[in-house]
């Protein structure tokens, strides 16, 4: 009978586990979100605030657009958190960003956050002078930060063309 007490006593602290670090960290993604016209257009504003610092190649600031633990998943690999995003936009290597465009196409409420799908055209200048012109889709996922700026959670670009 002993060990039925003992199992049920490590069940019991196995499940208490999973629930410590909503306990002990609240994160971004539990600031609600409300849904509505109000939400839309603050997630549209910072989706254009994204493309003009992206098209400013803003390394610092378009990092900071992401959720401390954000993830930038891109065709040639994913990046995992600020400072690999800003390592990777800072190493560019001299490429000149002339044009970039976001358009959404839909907005999707996932619990505690939104999730923005959309086509992008991006046009830019290598070191050699060549100009290449890229289009693609983009699904961001954003949630709300503690001081209720909107974060990106996640942000999955695929090109097109």
């Amino acid at each position: 009978m002993n060990w039925m007490v003992r199992i049920a006593a490590v069940v019991a602290l196995l499940g208490l586990a999973g629930c410590i670090p909503q306990l002990m960290n609240k994160t971004q993604s539990q600031v609600p979100i409300v849904s509505g016209p109000a939400t839309e257009r603050q997630v549209e504003s910072a989706l254009q605030r994204y493309s003009g610092l992206l098209l400013a190649v803003d390394p610092t600031a378009v990092a900071q657009m992401y959720a401390p633990d954000g993830v930038w998943e891109r065709q040639n690999g994913a990046l995992h958190g600020r400072e690999a995003i800003r390592d990777a936009l800072a190493s560019t290597g001299g490429i000149r960003v002339l044009s970039n465009e976001m358009t959404t196409a839909y907005l999707s409420y996932n619990g505690p956050a939104v999730v923005q799908t959309g086509n992008f055209k991006q046009s830019a200048k290598l070191p050699d002078g060549k100009i290449v012109n890229a289009t693609g889709t983009f699904e961001a996922t954003w949630v709300r930060s503690e001081q209720s700026d909107w974060w990106i959670r996640r942000m999955v670009t695929r090109r097109v063309k």
